[in-house]
């Protein structure tokens, strides 16, 4: 299995939370042993992992230097709301104008977003931000996304030095999927984000406003490298593409892969 990492900046090749990572599955035959309709989480780490968006932890809200409990609590409910909506939201995984994470945007960073969706230049397609299968390709298998990841707040800074509370999460979103208008063969797309949101007052009272900021690391398994439009697309064909010895999807041990690097991984 090979995937594809990528780092997420606001601006750069990789805007603020794109997933352009990608990897495949090399032994599909194998898999279906294990990988069914009925239990396709069955063999995994992933089977042992939360339901949704209960997967991330929150953890319990302390005051941050120039922030309240309060701010924090909120932060974090904002947080979670903005994880849920990129990628568990099922019109957004299926293809769909992902309304429900735009929604969660501040009005400024959601016109950027919704002016540059799906555009035509990968630079800039904010389609990135969010995880979305391509649209017609790709059927959930059951209600189930399984889900691992955490958060925690920390004092920041803006551009120009002025104070901001930083919510830092990491999760790994493990979806089961098959073809669309087909029941096999069905298989197991991770994807990993890590990164945060940035939430600040443009003046002391006012109300706290937030950002999509910037990433750490961010990347694909089971899926096919090099999307040409920011979709991932499940490789059903098992046709691999990596390079390099293989890594443990789960292990966070792993060495970061380069923007744009597609290299190996096991089992997701």
């Amino acid at each position: 299995m090979s995937y594809h990492g990528m780092a997420r900046m606001a601006g750069a090749v990789c805007l603020a939370g794109a997933l352009a990572g990608c990897g495949v599955i090399e032994d599909l035959a194998t898999d279906q042993a294990v990988i069914t309709e009925t239990r396709p989480f069955q063999g995994s780490p992933a089977e042992k992992f939360a339901e949704g968006i209960d997967g991330v932890v929150v953890p319990d809200a302390k005051p941050v230097k120039g922030f309240s409990t309060g701010d924090v609590r909120s932060a974090f409910l904002t947080s979670r709301r903005m994880l849920e909506a990129a990628h568990l939201d099922r019109q957004t995984l299926l293809g769909g104008k992902p309304d429900v994470f735009a929604k969660q945007l501040d009005a400024e960073q959601r016109k950027f977003f919704l002016k540059n969706l799906d555009h035509k230049d990968q630079k800039k397609n904010t389609r990135l931000w969010v995880t979305s299968f391509a649209p017609g390709s790709t059927e959930l298998v059951g209600d189930v996304v399984k889900v691992q990841g955490e958060m925690a707040a920390e004092p920041g800074k803006d551009e120009n030095g002025r104070p901001e509370l930083w919510v830092n999460y990491e999760a790994r979103f493990v979806y089961a999927l098959r073809p669309a208008g087909r029941t096999s063969p069905v298989v197991r797309v991770m994807v990993f984000v890590k990164a945060r949101h940035e939430f600040w007052r443009d003046e002391p009272g006012a109300r706290l406003r937030h950002w999509d900021g910037e990433s750490a690391e961010s990347w694909s398994a089971g899926a096919e490298c090099d999307s040409p439009d920011g979709f991932l697309r499940p490789d059903y064909a098992g046709r691999g593409g990596g390079s390099g010895p293989a890594d443990d999807p789960y292990d966070d041990k792993s060495v970061p892969l380069k923007d744009g690097e597609c290299g190996t991984v096991d089992e997701v």
